[in-house]
């Protein structure tokens, strides 16, 4: 049994004791005692505050603790987790999740994450007040229709457990190879995922497609782990998945017309995104990233709206890729 699951069934069971209507304020003993009796086996004091803080964190529960009454209780007392009723998969995954959260914790992936759930269990609070479905008052973005090869739970999995995979990787127009990889974190840009992980054949850390792999199983080979890495640093100058590693990022300037300004200003291209002039509406910015050639498709996706001012090799090439597109409207 996954370690996580006992954790989920403990929480159910704090939930129990603290909407029993019979014995209001439970006390830690109590609470301790009826986990023990149900549970056939006990857990410390400091496993209980654990218990409460992950509570709180998943399910929004607004446990406190009453000095005069000795006991705990919840500042709502209309809330139960039996409100957030889950099937046996819908548990099991969000045991997985659970170690999943603990190597995410402290990163701003995990802010982000934990920043969704706590907006989903707002809004299904909302939806229970109102008598409107979520669909009703939370319009998501659907992505487009993927491809699913099934892979992404597997890495998952091998990510939380240190497993190194056997990957058969093909990229685009070239050959197909074979690489052991100990995967570290997967990322997901413009409705495509991606590993990153250590490669034995290549021996340094790159980053897969996930639509690109043909084939993927455990490999016999030992996880290297990399208890250095940081995804936020890995990717630190590059704008969506591409990473120049072995190059210098270097420093761009754009300018954008008074029509784009405002949205460039509200959503950042890029971390590294500086205003350095505005006038009559029209801004200048500076980024500090790789050149790539999702740089060079950002910029181009503005039109008639973006100039690019430096660097002038970068200048240059976004100048002919549009003399080219010109010539094939002739």
């Amino acid at each position: 049994m996954p370690k996580n699951k006992s954790a989920l069934e403990r929480y159910y069971i704090i939930d129990d004791c603290l909407t029993n209507k019979r014995k209001r304020f439970p006390d830690k003993i109590y609470i301790l005692e009826k986990l023990h009796d149900i549970l056939q086996e006990g857990i410390s004091e400091s496993t209980l505050h654990k218990d409460f803080a992950a509570m709180k964190q998943l399910f929004g529960a607004p446990i406190s603790y009453n000095r005069y009454r000795e006991g705990y209780y919840y500042q709502d007392e209309n809330f139960s987790m039996s409100k957030f009723p889950l099937t046996e998969k819908e548990i099991e995954a969000l045991d997985f999740s659970t170690a999943l959260f603990q190597k995410l914790k402290g990163t701003k992936m995990f802010s982000h994450l934990e920043n969704a759930i706590n907006r989903i269990i707002d809004v299904h609070r909302i939806s229970k007040h109102i008598g409107k479905s979520e669909s009703q008052i939370l319009q998501i973005e659907e992505p487009p229709a993927m491809q699913d090869n099934g892979y992404l739970e597997t890495i998952l999995e091998a990510i939380v457990q240190e497993q190194c995979l056997k990957i058969k990787y093909q990229p685009f127009n070239k050959t197909v190879k074979e690489h052991h990889v100990s995967p570290y974190v997967l990322k997901e840009y413009r409705n495509r995922w991606y590993a990153v992980g250590y490669s034995n054949l290549k021996k340094e850390v790159l980053t897969f497609g996930l639509d690109r792999i043909k084939s993927l199983s455990p490999s016999k080979e030992k996880y290297i782990s990399a208890r250095d890495f940081n995804p936020q640093d890995f990717f630190k100058y590059s704008l969506g998945i591409i990473q120049r590693h072995a190059k210098q990022p270097e420093r761009v300037v754009l300018w954008f017309s008074k029509e784009q300004a405002p949205y460039i200003q509200s959503q950042k291209l890029h971390h590294s995104q500086k205003l350095i002039k505005e006038y009559t509406g029209e801004i200048e910015i500076e980024l500090t990233l790789y050149t790539t050639q999702e740089l060079k498709m950002t910029i181009l996706s503005y039109g008639n709206d973006v100039k690019v001012l430096s660097p002038e090799t970068l200048q240059t090439e976004i100048k002919e890729i549009i003399e080219k597109a010109g010539k094939r409207y002739k």
